[in-house]
């Protein structure tokens, strides 16, 4: 119901001019306030009624308002008019608010068949045969939260300091990343949960307990039945893009850190502001990457004796 319709439904049924399904309409909104918690949660509703009350006080301490009676449990309460109606359009709102907020997505594949979600903050999912995820029309603003229920999935995750980007799982595991990509099989049938990580670096829970911190080419392995898990060196995990377009020489090095789990240092600040574009792959080396992008700008880079760490300069 829109608001206007719903504030002429109020003003007939408080001039005595609504009919009497139209009196039922209102009645029963209000006698449902406590029916239905999906609609608005518990807090909020406290909020409201305290909110009306307080009004419906004044208002009759002030006698400049004509009362409107809703029963509610054999209780008679008045209120006001605009009271009703504005008290009425904040729940509209806030019921079409907590729906829009909460609305889950659930999404899965037929064997044989494999499907690529776009989330909302860009991040990508690939679904294997016969997988299962739920997952939210719009992420909050202070996380991202999703879960795998079945099968398995590849995700390639938007970068993001400020929210973490968590994947839960029917094991009671939890993948926590700012920005990667990795792989996850989690089958109900088999009692391994595997995690492996192409690039950036992902932490593993269970439940409260740190299981590890992987980085690019590790495997996590853990068994359902046992709870005990294994840390293992793979040759080998699922090749990504790493894209600029039009990037600044600072954010790719963050995110060539981030990628490689490397440090790379610039020796003059005035270039960390040189525009890039390119794309390159996870199976490319960081020096090979880091040659090209010096190359363009007709910069050089050296690195230490362990390849961690790695400084560019004029």
């Amino acid at each position: 119901m829109s608001e206007e319709k719903a504030k002429q439904l109020l003003e007939k049924y408080a001039n005595g001019e609504a009919s009497p399904e139209e009196c039922s309409v209102v009645e029963n909104w209000y006698l449902n306030l406590d029916a239905d918690p999906k609609v608005i949660p518990a807090k909020q509703k406290v909020f409201i009624r305290e909110a009306m009350l307080q009004d419906i006080k004044k208002a009759v301490a002030n006698q400049t308002v004509r009362k409107l009676y809703l029963i509610s449990k054999g209780i008679k309460i008045a209120a006001t008019i605009l009271v009703v109606a504005a008290v009425s359009f904040s729940i509209w709102k806030l019921n079409g608010q907590s729906k829009n907020a909460a609305e889950q997505i659930t999404t899965s594949t037929h064997a044989g068949e494999r499907k690529k979600i776009i989330l909302s903050d860009g991040s990508e999912i690939t679904l294997a045969p016969l997988a299962k995820i739920i997952y939210p029309a719009k992420f909050n603003s202070h996380s991202r939260e999703i879960s795998l229920i079945e099968g398995e999935a590849f995700f390639s995750i938007a970068h993001e300091e400020k929210r973490t980007f968590q994947v839960k799982l029917p094991s009671q595991l939890k993948v926590t990343v700012l920005g990667t990509s990795f792989l996850i099989r989690a089958y109900r049938a088999n009692a391994h949960v595997e995690v492996a990580v192409s690039t950036g670096k992902v932490a593993i829970r269970n439940k409260s307990i740190l299981l590890g911190t992987l980085v690019k080419n590790q495997k996590l392995q853990f068994n359902k039945v046992t709870g005990k898990s294994i840390l293992k060196v793979i040759q080998h995990t699922r090749p990504v893009k790493i894209q600029f377009a039009g990037a600044t020489l600072q954010q790719v090095i963050q995110r060539m850190e981030y990628t490689y789990n490397i440090k790379i240092l610039l020796n003059d600040k005035a270039i960390a502001d040189l525009k890039t574009t390119a794309t390159f792959n996870s199976e490319q080396r960081p020096e090979e990457i880091l040659d090209l992008i010096c190359s363009l700008h007709h910069l050089k880079f050296g690195s230490d004796q362990n390849h961690q760490t790695f400084k560019i300069y004029k």
